[in-house]
């Protein structure tokens, strides 16, 4: 009997350290937000390389320089989601969803600024668990697609039926913008910068990069997800939602993106040919594309909008 108690104390001790260890996990990458997140002038070293802190300070306090009105709406799990308002006098309503940790302001600095100069309506959104939005779950695009569907309710709720919807997204905000796409209308638009297409695809690439084998590491990653944060992880794919869209797409990606590679969302370009159009911009690492070629990106975008 004293034997069985034994076993008994060693598998439940086992079993609770499997459990922190699972925690641990899913608190490292998926918690938010975590200190600095939310610092609009926190730049990576990643990105230095390619430019100078003054003038992405000067991209960033631009944006920061325009008036704006703070609004919210309320996500499917009731979670109060905050985005800043730039109205202008147009049909087109263009929603920006920032990338994993990111700030709208820092990761949107260049491209919103250039939507409002150009005369665009912009809904520059917090995503769940950063800025001013609520929760602490970050899940890839699992939930962020559909806080999506939400300011795209607000945009018709706010500016009328009668609109053009833009969905911009970058890095993980640009998969949950292609993932959301199935709930656009014949004449949107989706602008994806450096996407990947599916969850698990982006997680098991960080997984190799930090030298760890991802057929035996993601299932415990999926299984923190879906206990301390209910998403799957596994089974988001974002070719079916573009599949069935009635929108155009543009995808940008840099050709020396380490974190999501280009070839990640080339196979959409070469799938749907007549839906997609794709630029690639050489020398351009993750999220960087308007840094390494501001004049060709502000043309390729608002040519995209105008003339479709």
């Amino acid at each position: 009997m004293l034997a069985l108690w034994i076993i008994l104390g060693i598998l439940g001790g086992l079993l609770l350290i499997f459990f922190v260890v699972l925690f641990l996990i899913n608190y490292s990458n998926f918690y938010s937000p975590i200190k600095g997140q939310n610092n609009d002038h926190n730049l990576t070293a990643a990105t230095l390389r390619f430019t100078t802190t003054e003038r992405v300070y000067s991209l960033i306090d631009g944006l920061l320089s325009v008036s704006y009105e703070d609004v919210w709406t309320t996500s499917f799990d009731k979670k109060k989601l905050h985005a800043r308002l730039y109205k202008n006098d147009s049909k087109v309503v263009c929603i920006m969803m920032h990338g994993y940790r990111g700030t709208a302001i820092r990761d949107f600095s260049g491209g919103a600024k250039l939507m409002i100069d150009s005369g665009y309506n912009v809904i520059l959104i917090d995503e769940r668990g950063h800025g001013q939005s609520e929760g602490h779950q970050i899940t890839f695009g699992v939930k962020e697609k559909r806080d999506a569907k939400s300011w795209i309710d607000f945009a018709y709720k706010t500016f009328g039926n009668n609109i053009k919807i833009v969905l911009i997204g970058i890095s993980m905000g640009a998969a949950s913008a292609l993932l959301a796409s199935d709930n656009l209308k014949e004449g949107d638009l989706v602008i994806a910068d450096c996407p990947y297409l599916t969850t698990k695809s982006i997680i098991c690439n960080v997984l190799k990069m930090r030298k760890l084998n991802p057929k035996l590491v993601f299932p415990i990653v999926n299984l923190g997800s879906l206990i301390f944060g209910h998403a799957n992880l596994a089974k988001e794919d974002a070719y079916p939602h573009v599949k069935n869209s009635k929108a155009k797409f543009l995808i940008i990606h840099g050709d020396i993106d380490s974190l999501v590679p280009y070839t990640f969302s080339k196979v959409l370009a070469d799938a749907f040919p007549d839906k997609v159009i794709y630029e690639l911009f050489k020398g351009a690492e993750h999220g960087i594309s308007y840094i390494v070629d501001e004049d060709r990106y502000k043309k390729i975008v608002t040519d995209f909008i105008n003339n479709n």
